[in-house]
């Protein structure tokens, strides 16, 4: 059997979060299929577990290479692909059953070369703390924002490489994800798709579960992650990125007055730690966590 679709996966120090995925991917009632996963300088045990394990499945390759990001993981995933359509998939992220086969039957149905998401939800049945449920509650809530099954507005788009497939050719041609950047590689790509004018969708039925079981002072660092990440496209690129869509905008007024007395470590602490927030109503607390 011939795969006709290439699973990307990089991890770095993903041990304990990529056999899962790989699990998951044993599942799909869609079979004819490769997996490479690239293991992007990882210091923890992730190569000799996995090559330890017998996966169920058509085709698994196992690159290692010197830590070089997600670009140039998904890059190299690329390189060693056989066929002539990719899907993305992060390494904490389990695969409902279909989900290769949507990626695959919306890709058929098209003349023309598109992108595709799916979505990455949080699994509420495995979400430990309150706080990782907030999260679930926020991914939901951007999926509802998003026209579903149709292009995303150019002026409104959004990539993430969670979930995610492109015809090899139009990945390309759209010079591949850029190594330069650590951060924000997605959206880039995203941004050159629109350039180019080429579609992406979105598709609320490709469920992957995303395992991410932060913390809210992880999840801050997060944010603030993407902050200096969208400056840094800015910096590198100001043509392309005079403005971002997601760009920090600062509170102002009473909004202000009320970030300044939640943001501090007192309440960061309270939430990860006690989180005695939890006896306040859930739409009050969300606003706190907010």
């Amino acid at each position: 059997m011939k795969p006709v679709i290439s699973v990307i996966i990089p991890t770095y120090n993903g041990q304990n979060k990529v056999v899962n995925a790989l699990k998951s991917l044993e599942k799909q009632n869609l079979k004819n299929f490769e997996v490479i996963v690239v293991i992007d300088g990882s210091k923890d045990n992730t190569e000799a577990i996995l090559k330890s394990q017998t996966f169920n499945l058509l085709s698994l390759k196992i690159i290692v290479q010197e830590n070089k990001g997600r670009s140039g993981s998904r890059n190299r995933g690329v390189k060693e692909s056989e066929t002539d359509l990719l899907l993305f998939l992060d390494d904490d992220i389990r695969l409902e059953i279909n989900g290769i086969q949507k990626h695959l039957e919306f890709h058929q149905s098209m003349e023309l070369s598109r992108i595709l998401m799916g979505c990455a939800i949080e699994d509420f049945s495995v979400m430990t703390t309150d706080f990782q449920k907030y999260k679930g509650y926020l991914s939901r809530k951007w999926g509802k924002e998003v026209e579903n099954r149709k292009p995303l507005h150019k002026d409104k788009f959004f990539l993430t490489a969670a979930n995610c497939s492109i015809k090899k050719k139009l990945f390309y041609q759209l010079g591949e994800f850029d190594e330069k950047l650590t951060d924000a590689e997605d959206y880039d790509l995203g941004k050159r798709a629109t350039e180019n004018n080429t579609d992406i969708y979105f598709d609320d039925s490709i469920i992957g579960w995303h395992d991410d079981f932060i913390t809210c002072k992880s999840y801050i660092k997060r944010q603030q992650q993407y902050r200096e990440s969208h400056q840094k496209l800015k910096n590198l690129y100001p043509n392309r990125y005079q403005e971002i869509q997601y760009d920090y905008k600062a509170a102002k007024g009473i909004r202000r007055i009320i970030y300044q007395f939640f943001a501090g470590a007192f309440w960061v602490n309270v939430i990860d730690k006690f989180n005695f927030l939890r006896l306040i109503p859930k739409k009050l607390r969300y606003k706190i966590y907010d």
